[in-house]
C-alpha cells in the first residue's frame, strides 16, 4: 500500500500540530502528504508553508475560501495524484485525529484480506459498540452506513469516478452530509464499506473539549444545522454548560 494522504485544515492550529505529530510518530507505510487548507486565518497557512519548505509535507494547497471537507478532499486527491500517480490508496484525514502505532499496517492488512473492501473508516468511535461483520476473519463495523471523516479508499474507487459531494452545508441536519453520501455511493458501487474494528485511531475533538475552540464549533455546528450542539456551545461561551 502506498498512501496519498489529504489532510484538511481549517483553523484549530494546535489541533493540526497535534494531528501531524501523531501521524509522523506512527506511520510506517510509504506515503505522500498533501495538506488542503480551507482559508484559515489563525496562523495555520504560515505554519503549513514552513513545513513545506522544510520538506515535512509534500504539497500545500491554500483555498481562497472555506470549501468545507468534501470539496477540499476532492481537490487534495485530484491534485495529489497528478504529482504522485503511483499511490494505490487515498486517505482523507481531518485535523483532529490521534493514531496509535500499527494503524497503517493494520489498515493495509484489511485491504489485502478483504478483496471488495472499498472504504475503511479509521475513527474507531464511529463503529464502537456495534456488531462487526467478519470477512476472512477480519471485523468491519458498518454503522451508520458511512465511515465519517478520516478514512482510506482504494485508488480503484477514485478511478471509477466516485467523489465527495461538494455542496455547502446549509444549516439542515436532515440532509445527508458529504461523508454519508460518499460512503453510500461507494457501497452502491459494490464495495464493502465499514470501520476498522480496532481502537488504533480516533478523533480527540469531542463534546468534552469543544470549549478549546468555541467559535469554530459554533460556526461548524450552526452550518450543519445541529441546533442542540449550537445551544450547548453557546452555553459554554456564556459559562453555563
Amino acid at each position: 500500500m502506498r498512501l496519498l494522504i489529504t489532510l484538511i485544515t481549517y483553523n484549530r492550529l494546535s489541533y493540526t500540530k497535534q494531528t501531524l505529530r501523531s501521524l509522523w510518530d506512527t506511520i510506517e507505510v510509504p506515503y505522500y502528504l498533501v495538506v488542503v487548507d480551507n482559508n484559515s486565518d489563525d496562523g495555520t497557512q504560515k505554519y503549513l508553508k514552513g513545513l513545506k519548505e522544510r520538506g515535512r509535507i509534500d504539497q500545500v494547497i491554500l483555498n481562497s475560501e472555506n470549501y468545507y471537507p468534501g470539496k477540499a478532499c476532492n481537490i487534495g486527491w485530484t491534485e495529489g495524484l497528478k504529482e504522485y500517480p503511483q499511490a494505490t490508496h487515498l486517505m482523507r484525514l481531518d485535523n483532529d485525529m490521534h493514531f496509535e502505532k500499527g494503524w497503517d499496517t493494520r489498515a493495509e492488512e484489511y485491504f489485502k484480506t478483504i478483496d471488495r473492501l472499498g472504504q475503511l473508516g479509521l475513527d474507531f468511535d464511529g463503529g464502537e459498540n456495534k456488531t462487526p461483520q467478519y470477512y476472512n476473519g477480519m471485523g468491519i463495523t458498518e454503522w451508520p452506513g458511512c465511515v465519517g471523516g478520516p478514512n482510506i479508499i482504494r485508488r480503484l474507487v477514485f478511478d471509477a469516478g466516485l467523489r465527495y459531494s461538494e455542496e455547502r452545508w446549509e444549516g439542515s441536519n436532515s440532509k445527508l452530509q458529504e461523508d454519508s453520501k460518499f460512503s453510500r455511493e461507494v457501497k452502491n458501487d459494490g464495495w464493502i464499506v465499514g470501520h476498522m474494528d480496532e481502537r488504533l485511531s480516533w478523533t480527540f475533538a469531542n463534546k468534552d473539549n469543544w470549549n478549546d475552540f468555541p467559535d469554530y464549533y459554533l460556526k461548524t455546528m450552526n452550518d450543519r444545522g445541529y441546533d442542540e450542539h449550537v445551544k450547548y456551545i453557546e452555553g459554554l461561551k456564556d459559562g453555563k454548560a
